[in-house]
């Protein structure tokens, strides 16, 4: 299989965008979100890998979705709003 460097510019541009939205997060909520989506580890093994408790992880993590996913759904809307003018 050949990639063709238009598919490649657009993974790069997607990682780029992604890399910008988790710089938005706190280092404590990037290490959070990493271990439960990456390590795929229940928010139990990430409260005691870190010595917090279960429920300030589940805040925690449910805050950084938020923001991360207000930092993706942010860039789409700015370019939505360029091609409906």
């Amino acid at each position: 299989m050949r990639l063709r460097r238009k598919n490649v510019c657009a993974g790069r541009a997607e990682v780029e965008r992604v890399a910008r939205a988790a710089a938005r997060l706190s280092p404590l909520e990037r290490e959070i979100l990493v271990l439960s989506a990456g390590h795929r580890l229940r928010n139990e093994e990430i409260a005691a890998r870190l010595g917090l408790s279960e429920r300030r992880v589940e805040r925690l993590l449910g805050r950084a979705l938020r923001k991360f996913d207000r930092a993706l759904e942010r860039r789409e809307q700015r370019w939505w709003s360029f091609w409906s003018r």
